[in-house]
C-alpha cells in the first residue's frame, strides 16, 4: 500500500547552526538513499520555504490568489515522500526513523484508484 509522508521543516532548519544544519542533511540524504535503493520510497521532493507559496482559493466558482501559505501556522510542510509499505505500521516505523533532531512527519494512505 502507497502512503504519503508530510514532512514538517524542524527549527534545526532555522536555528541551527551550518555545522548542525550540514549534519542533518548528511543525514537525510543517507536515509533517502537507502529507502529509494530498497524501494520503499517511490517519490520524494522538497519543498522551497513557506514564504515562496501561493494559494489559490476557490470559493462558489471562484478563485482568488493569495501571495501566502495556505495555513497560517507555527508548522510548515517542508516536503514530502510517497512510499511503498505492507501496512500503516510499516509506514509509521519508516516515518519514526526520520533522522532530523526535531519535526514531525504525518504519515497518510494514499487512495489507490
Amino acid at each position: 500500500m502507497k502512503y504519503v509522508l508530510l514532512l514538517t521543516r524542524g527549527a534545526w532548519q532555522e536555528e541551527g547552526s551550518d555545522q548542525e544544519r550540514g549534519e542533518v542533511y548528511g543525514r537525510l540524504v543517507e536515509w533517502f538513499a537507502k529507502h529509494r535503493a530498497d524501494g520503499t520510497i517511490v517519490d520524494a521532493q522538497q519543498l522551497r520555504e513557506p514564504g515562496t507559496a501561493t494559494t489559490v482559493v476557490v470559493e462558489q466558482g471562484r478563485s482568488t490568489m493569495i501571495d501566502r501559505p495556505l495555513l497560517e501556522a507555527k508548522e510548515a510542510i517542508g516536503g514530502y515522500a510517497v512510499v511503498e509499505a505492507p501496512d500503516l505500521d510499516a509506514a509509521l516505523e519508516l516515518a519514526a526513523s526520520f533522522p532530523v533532531p526535531d519535526g514531525k512527519v504525518e504519515v497518510r494512505p494514499v487512495v489507490e484508484r
